[in-house]
């Protein structure tokens, strides 16, 4: 046990190492380029640490001097996830090229070791860059951490069971995590297709930043890594349950209310107006219902098991939806944007209850039509 320990800070503090030392030197090169006169080399370095728990998607409260600029910062891009789940997953990987393949058991204590550890340190770290100005609550730092690191180090090891799908709920897992897939797919194709379509707005709101080179190419990857968020925010808004962009805002095809949008590139692919026949996208998610009835009826010859794998599926689909709509939604530095993102609360429920519309429409219309041509066919025999 000791051993595990040792093994699992030292590969904590590589990981936490190839995440902070880059973020660093990002940090030290975009304030040199500043030309700031009051700060000192202390800002870009806590700076880094701030970045590090937002990759995290720790949430951080900010009290600047100027109101604008002061809020929580809760909207967190999906795709810097990416960056904690590489380092993790390199540290994981160079503790079994070291020890070489390791038990399912003994795989399973690394990766809780290698939680803790890197929970640990990373709460110490960030105690470095708190002050009156930012704040991040230790109590959910260390939860934080301990929840993306051990995942990021369960989805590197091979432990993900690779039995036969032999009972309804695993079906219903798999069925609902990839059709989930799918629709944030199609989200991000709508919402790239948008980005073209306007994309005289996009260059406008980019030339209103004028972020400079090095400060250019940070808001770029940063743009890069908000991608995620819009392509759910896109799903989100053909299922109906609209996207929100700020305090009395909302958007969906049917409706379109929005005074003014932040100086964000991505916002500019927002639609200007409304668009009611897009909701016939909103087909598509009653079309993957009747697929995912088909493929439980063809799995399944007992009733019974049929019905577990239906209310598996939408189970499983409305908390990932749930799950999804969260993450990509939160607030954005200021009061006057509580809430940019998807409809957390109202999406789970839209796209649910599409899907249970495509599994009903496809059991019970074949009885329906049957039932139609029975009285038709007797209606005929009677004249």
């Amino acid at each position: 046990m000791t051993s595990t320990l040792l093994v699992s800070f030292k590969q904590a503090v590589r990981s936490i190492t190839l995440i902070l030392l880059p973020l660093s030197f990002i940090s030290l090169v975009a304030w040199a380029t500043a030309g700031s006169s009051t700060g000192n080399t202390a800002d870009p370095l806590r700076a880094a640490i701030w970045f590090f728990l937002i990759a995290h998607h720790v949430p951080l409260d900010l009290s600047l001097a100027n109101d604008a600029v002061s809020g929580a910062l809760t909207y967190f891009p999906i795709g810097a996830l990416l960056i904690p789940f590489f380092a993790v997953r390199s540290g994981y990987r160079k503790i079994i090229e070291e020890n070489g393949e390791l038990e399912p058991r003994h795989k399973r204590t690394l990766i809780l070791s290698l939680g803790i550890n890197y929970a640990a340190l990373g709460t110490i770290i960030s105690l470095f860059a708190v002050g009156s100005t930012v704040r991040a609550p230790f109590y959910f730092v260390f939860p934080i951490l301990f929840l993306v690191s051990t995942t990021s180090a369960f989805l590197s090891s091979n432990l993900l069971p690779e039995h036969k799908l032999k009972f309804p709920w695993q079906r219903a897992l798999r069925a609902s995590w990839i059709f989930m897939t799918a629709l944030v797919g199609i989200g991000g194709l709508l919402f790239s297709l948008s980005l073209a379509w306007h994309f005289t707005t996009v260059l406008q709101l980019t030339q209103v930043i004028e972020p400079g080179i090095f400060g250019g190419i940070a808001f770029l990857a940063v743009q890069i890594l908000y991608l995620p968020n819009f392509a759910v925010a896109s799903l989100s808004y053909v299922a109906g349950s609209g996207v929100v962009i700020g305090q009395g805002s909302w958007l969906n095809p049917f409706t379109h209310r929005i005074d003014e949008i932040p100086a964000i590139p991505l916002l500019g692919g927002l639609p200007v107006q409304t668009h009611p026949y897009l909701i016939v996208m909103g087909m598509l998610i009653v079309a993957i219902g009747a697929l995912i009835a088909r493929d439980g009826e063809r799995a399944y010859s007992d009733p019974v098991e049929v019905q577990r794998f239906f209310i598996a599926t939408l189970g499983f689909i409305a908390g990932l939806t749930l799950i999804l709509a969260r993450i990509s939604s939160g607030e954005l530095l200021s009061s006057n944007l509580p809430s940019v993102g998807p409809q957390w609360w109202l999406m789970p429920i839209f796209v649910t209850s599409e899907i249970a519309l495509g599994i009903a429409l496809k059991i019970y219309s074949p009885i329906v039509i049957a039932k139609v041509r029975e009285s038709r066919n007797a209606a005929s025999k009677s004249n």
